[in-house]
């Protein structure tokens, strides 16, 4: 099915390759996982398969990549055989609705119209997203993107599909459901399928094939069946222990009877809950629960409808309001999206935007500059579009943290994070909480939630289920949505 031989891929911004001779052979009908830290080139090789790269991202590219035994050149040509879903959904989105979206593919083929409304309600039924037809892609949370990325890909009925962290922004009921998904890829359509994961514990039972890549380079490459396959299994679980913090107990954060509607649909209920100082809030729940509206209030993009929402004395509802940008200085913001917060030309420009916007002293920010560029291996005057998804997260936490906000918020900060990089983040935050901020984070993930944060906000269709300790019993409710996640 595909055949990549001595596969080399140099960015004009980087000294060194990001894929160096890289070769591998995949069958028909196989399932490979591929992994690999962050920016070990995993992406990058699975877009030069695709054709993206050179014709879309320039690069200059060497090697061969046959498919179906040709090479081929054009990638219209290709897109009739491979398709992938990127890391970040919206970078392949093209149209302004869901139905238009799953349709576009189809459509540009020329396919009947009849055939094409099939094709569009059995792919979005295939990743559980039928209900979701005629919303506007706009409006969709990050894990309703994802699916219907995949759903769109699916339409094209392609022979190899790529899936780039396919799980990264979903909720656990939702990771279930695109699992079967795709699974029903291989079963039903007798797919050739790569997947492209960190978490690989949430495909092992599908997969015939373990390969991992570091530095550009594949580094193992095993069957199921070869004694190899369980120990890079063993090391992709590895990692070091969460350290273990306490909060003060002064509120920094309090929001009252906060309700928000958008067209009469409601995104948050009476929501009341008190954040402490020195706090590392995990925010919980499944897509469309309204963790990131609330994370938009308490950063003040927001205004809540009904209630207030006050943040170091600052009021927002009621009749009173505070500007965002006032509030910025004390809050800091990782959106869900690392492509939405970039306004920097290079590296350290990124950097240095809040100190400077701000007009505090740049020591610090240059600091963080030269260390950013040493850790990941690329220079300070590279443009932050040219990082890959997990090193443009890790720009976003310290270019939002480096100008001293006493507040952060982090909308799942772990997307594109191999288990080692993730670890890292986590003691970043941990720092910054023993500098005296306090930390608010969205994520997915019930282990690191219990683990490593102070507190747990669980929130269903826009209502508060459960405010409290994370160590201790968040009451009946809670429990149930919880242990269907661990269920799923």
């Amino acid at each position: 099915m595909l055949e990549i031989e001595n596969l080399t891929v140099k960015y004009h911004t980087r000294s060194v390759p990001a894929v160096s001779s890289l070769s591998l052979t995949i069958e028909k009908g196989e399932f490979v996982l591929l992994t690999g830290d962050s920016a070990s080139g995993k992406s990058t090789a699975m877009q030069a398969v695709c054709g993206f790269i050179p014709s879309i991202v320039p690069a200059k590219v060497s090697g061969h990549v046959r498919i179906n035994g040709k090479e081929l050149q054009d990638p219209l040509d290709i897109a009739r055989t491979v398709c992938m879903v990127q890391q970040d959904p919206e970078t392949q989105f093209c149209t302004d609705t869901v139905r238009e979206e799953v349709a576009f593919g189809p459509e540009n083929f020329c396919r009947p119209r009849d055939e094409i409304v099939r094709t569009v309600d059995k792919s979005l039924k295939d990743v559980g997203a039928s209900d979701l037809i005629d919303r506007k892609l706009s409006t969709l949370s990050g894990g309703e993107k994802q699916k219907v990325a995949i759903a769109s890909v699916l339409a094209l009925e392609p022979e190899l599909v790529i899936l780039d962290e396919p799980t990264s922004s979903l909720d656990p009921r939702s990771v279930k459901e695109a699992v079967q998904a795709i699974r029903a890829l291989g079963s039903q359509r007798a797919l050739t399928t790569i997947v492209v994961e960190h978490r690989v514990d949430r495909f092992l039972n599908l997969a015939s094939r373990i390969v991992r890549m570091k530095d550009g380079r594949i580094t193992s490459n095993a069957s199921t069946k070869d004694p190899e396959y369980g120990r890079i299994i063993a090391e992709e679980r590895a990692g070091p222990g969460y350290p273990r913090l306490a909060r003060r107990e002064k509120i920094v954060l309090s929001a009252d009877s906060i309700s928000y509607d958008i067209d009469g649909k409601d995104i948050l209920k009476n929501v009341s809950f008190n954040v402490r100082d020195g706090s590392i809030v995990a925010l919980m729940g499944e897509n469309g629960a309204g963790k990131t509206t609330l994370l938009r209030h308490i950063s003040g993009l927001t205004k809540p409808k009904k209630g207030r929402i006050t943040v170091f004395d600052r009021v927002n509802g009621n009749g009173t309001e505070t500007d965002p940008w006032t509030l910025a200085e004390d809050v800091g913001f990782v959106f869900q999206n690392p492509n939405h917060q970039i306004f920097g030309e290079t590296v350290e420009k990124e950097i240095e935007f809040a100190s400077v916007n701000f007009q505090k002293p740049l020591v610090k920010a240059k600091e963080e500059a030269r260390r950013f560029a040493s850790e990941e291996g690329v220079d300070q005057t590279t443009h932050p579009n040219c990082l890959s998804l997990g090193q443009k997260r890790r720009l976003n936490i310290i270019s939002s943290s480096v100008h001293g906000p006493r507040l952060l918020l982090l909308d799942e900060p772990f997307v594109g994070q191999d288990r080692n990089n993730a670890f890292r983040i986590a003691q970043l935050l941990a720092n910054l909480q023993k500098d005296g901020r306090t930390v608010i984070i969205v994520t997915h993930d019930l282990e690191f939630a219990r683990a490593f944060c102070t507190d747990i906000i669980l929130m269903d269709r826009g209502k508060l289920v459960a405010v409290g300790s994370s160590g201790d019993d968040l009451g009946t409710e809670a429990n149930r949505i919880l242990e269907g996640w661990r269920n799923d």
